[in-house]
């Protein structure tokens, strides 16, 4: 016999921790210990272009603690390498399940397919879990702006520096991860000197100019500040240049060089642009600064 305490499964990429996989994370809080099912290796296995990831490996655990604290219930992550269960059949996989994780529940999405070659469907789920005395639970798909959320379209609506649609998938701003390193002291020269983040861990979204909230270091007592972000190639500075990742931290000057730096996006400003001169940048980042700050002192 399975112990009542025993975990609720939750099978899915959890790649982007998105509300639809809350959504899964949720539904097997009510049925015991809620345990998100990852795979790893599966990009390199079937032969996946290589992508950065949605959330930053250094960050995930803070995602799912606040999902913990929303639901009233610890939620667990298991990784699980996929070469372990490629080449498992339907039916030996759910043993996997029963025997291995010690499941008491199975909890998966609408589109839920598993076993060799994608061989199993929900019907046959549903039969094998009764058989080995585990509750199934299957949730259907959570919609944002009247579309069904998925980690691709997260991925569509960053490289378009649509934050706004982002955070309606998410639950939560989009936060990108970096390290502080040393640029070239143009922002300073223009009076308006920024952190570099470069080193970043997870997609950085498309080209403008964005409120966000920068967290600086780690820790409980790491500073939150405000911030205008420049994400781009600069093309008022020069041809061919790399993207870079640029915060300005408003009414705070700090110096951070080597620390880890998180930028929440809250809102983006406006496309990146070129300008005739240094002078009609300066005056544009002031108007950025301006926007920023009015919209970082909502509530």
């Amino acid at each position: 016999m399975r112990t009542p305490g025993g975990p609720a499964v939750a099978i899915g990429k959890f790649d982007a921790l998105h509300l639809g996989h809350r959504a899964l994370a949720g539904r097997a809080g009510a049925f015991g210990e809620p345990t998100l099912l990852q795979f790893s290796g599966m990009a390199e296995i079937l032969g996946w272009p290589e992508r950065a990831p949605l959330v930053a490996a250094s960050d995930r655990q803070r995602v799912i603690a606040a999902w913990s604290q929303q639901l009233g219930v610890a939620v667990q992550a298991h990784e699980l390498p996929f070469a372990t269960v490629r080449s498992m059949t339907p039916e030996a996989f759910v043993v996997f399940l029963s025997s291995a994780l010690q499941a008491r529940a199975v909890v998966v999405g609408e589109d839920f397919r598993f076993g060799r070659d994608r061989s199993g469907d929900l019907p046959q789920l549903a039969r094998l879990a009764e058989a080995h005395g585990m509750v199934l639970a299957v949730v259907p798909a959570v919609c944002a702006f009247g579309a069904p959320i998925s980690s691709s379209r997260v991925r569509a609506a960053l490289a378009a520096g649509d934050v706004a649609q982002t955070s309606a998938c998410l639950g939560r701003p989009y936060r990108l991860v970096g390290k502080v390193v040393r640029g070239d002291g143009r922002g300073r020269q223009l009076g308006f000197p920024t952190a570099n983040c470069a080193e970043r861990e997870n997609l950085t979204p498309g080209g403008g100019v964005y409120a966000a909230w920068a967290t600086v270091g780690e820790g409980s007592d790491a500073p939150v500040l405000r911030a205008a972000v420049n994400i781009g190639r600069l093309p008022s500075v020069g041809e061919d240049r790399p993207i870079t990742v640029e915060a300005h931290f408003l009414d705070h000057a700090l110096e951070c060089y080597g620390r880890r730096l998180a930028l929440d996006l809250v809102a983006r400003l406006r496309d990146e642009q070129r300008f005739a001169d240094l002078d009609a940048l300066r005056s544009q980042i002031a108007r950025d600064v301006a926007a920023a700050r009015t919209l970082l002192a909502q509530p």
